[in-house]
């Protein structure tokens, strides 16, 4: 069975955990995943993830519940976003709200692994629930260090490090996702197949997830 942990595309046919915001029409999608994105904080973030809030306080249909998969993408973003600081409120605040509901956490993290790391240790180490590194090309080493927390994994898309991908899949903490490559998961899990030189068959992820 060939899984999408994270898409942008709104028209998939895959067993895929597809990324939404507050004015997608999730209710169609088998799952999903809701959070206000890095690049999406700005001054009014607060009354954005009010809205959040509302929502899942007040689940809008039926069976809400058994679609909504994760929470995120959410995240820091040294490249694009507003200040730092600002990005790193929004984001514990939202780690909180996850953890209120537990739901497993998508993470979006670029260049900005200690503050990231930083805000999990201090929120969710005392209660550790699943968090997963999306869009991940990192090396090896950073790999291995996310990978030492047992509830850490590791999601890749078209373009990874095969010795990081071969680190988490023999750890049994590597996930797969289109995000909005416009690849088909097909061909992600083709990809990876032939880094750990097996079939896209044989490729099993981690169980975290009702699907």
């Amino acid at each position: 069975m060939l899984f999408d942990v994270h898409t942008h595309n709104r028209d998939t046919e895959s067993l895929a955990i597809v990324n939404c915001g507050l004015d997608d029409d999730f209710s169609r999608y088998r799952r999903f995943s809701l959070g206000l994105h890095p690049w999406d904080v700005d001054a009014h973030w607060r009354e954005k993830l009010d809205a959040y809030r509302q929502l899942l306080e007040n689940p809008p249909f039926d069976g809400f519940w058994n679609q909504l998969a994760a929470y995120g993408e959410i995240g820091v973003d040294k490249v694009r976003g507003v200040d730092l600081n600002t990005q790193i409120d929004c984001f514990e605040e939202q780690l909180m709200l996850a953890h209120r509901y537990d739901l497993p956490v998508v993470i979006h993290c670029v260049k900005a692994y200690e503050e990231v790391w930083c805000s999990l240790r201090n929120l969710l180490l005392p209660h550790p629930y699943p968090v997963i590194f999306h869009g991940f090309r990192g090396k090896p080493a950073l790999a291995a260090r996310l990978l030492r927390w047992n509830y850490g994994y590791l999601s890749f898309g078209p373009h990874f490090n095969a010795d990081s991908l071969r680190l988490a899949y023999e750890a049994v903490r590597m996930f797969l996702e289109t995000d909005d490559s416009g690849l088909s998961i097909g061909d992600v899990y083709s990809l990876a197949s032939k880094a750990l030189s097996i079939s896209p068959a044989e490729i099993v992820v981690p169980g975290i997830f009702r699907l």
